[in-house]
């Protein structure tokens, strides 16, 4: 190849390349002299963090005192979701060796039905005759379970309102979790909502209020979610209670597995 014909016929080509090639170098230069100590103490920075993690340790008394808090702070965890769990009586429990959920459902029902109303009648306390459960038996183990502790609390706090003469509990109704039926299901915590709608005096409403919030020996207290008190329309002296207590269900912690 002829270098000499070749410069004399792509001079300018060879001229814009060369020009644009030392531009480059020295941009390059420049650029590197200017961010290069910046560089420089970003890694070594780096470099000395990486050092200070690896020296960092903790002592035997360190982990001894971490692993005596964390005993601590779950058994705290644990008893405050015992005090919130809500547990129903043995009558109230399906026994598996006594048959079907769906039958013991039906034989609760019928028996509580039956003795409240009586009891009911005699003190004269108009109570709602469903008490709350659903027209159609449900069919699904949780479903049932919740039913049944929700049919317990009923039973509860018709037998205090019985206790304290009020008037009547005019609607009783009973929200299970919506998790259930949500793709991220019902969280850590299942609440179920039994609302009630109570009537009768002030006197008679507060001390049913304060007996859940009071229980006698064996009792349990019963969380109350929402809680209104208004007077009754029509009825001169007498108030209406509407009231809305909460069942928890209270997922249990899981073990503390170590990482080897």
């Amino acid at each position: 190849m002829d270098l000499g014909a070749y410069w004399q016929e792509n001079k300018r080509f060879v001229v814009i390349v060369g020009t644009g090639a030392l531009v480059f170098l020295i941009g390059f230069a420049v650029e590197k002299s200017l961010f290069q100590g910046k560089i420089n103490a970003a890694q070594r920075a780096i470099q000395l963090s990486k050092n200070q993690l690896k020296e960092l340790k903790f002592s035997t008394t360190d982990q001894q005192e971490a692993e005596t808090e964390n005993v601590a702070l779950r058994a705290s965890v644990e008893k405050l979701t015992a005090a919130a769990h809500f547990k129903p009586r043995p009558e109230f429990v399906p026994d598996p060796a006594a048959g079907s959920s769906a039958n013991h459902y039906l034989r609760t029902l019928s028996r509580v039905r039956e003795d409240l109303l009586q009891r009911a009648n005699r003190a004269s306390l108009k109570v709602e005759s469903s008490l709350g459960m659903p027209e159609l038996s449900p069919t699904v183990e949780r479903e049932i379970l919740r039913y049944l502790e929700a049919l317990h609390l009923v039973e509860t706090v018709s037998a205090l309102a019985i206790r304290a003469r009020a008037d009547s509990i005019d609607k009783i109704q009973v929200v299970l979790d919506p998790g259930h039926g949500a793709r991220g299901g019902v969280g850590p915590i299942e609440r179920t909502k039994v609302k009630m709608t109570l009537s009768g005096s002030s006197l008679e409403l507060t001390r049913i209020l304060v007996w859940t919030q009071r229980p006698g020996p064996g009792g349990r207290v019963l969380p109350i979610d929402q809680l209104e008190m208004s007077g009754a329309k029509g009825r001169p002296g007498q108030v209406r209670l509407d009231v809305t207590f909460l069942l928890a269900r209270v997922k249990e912690l899981q073990p503390v597995t170590e990482k080897g």
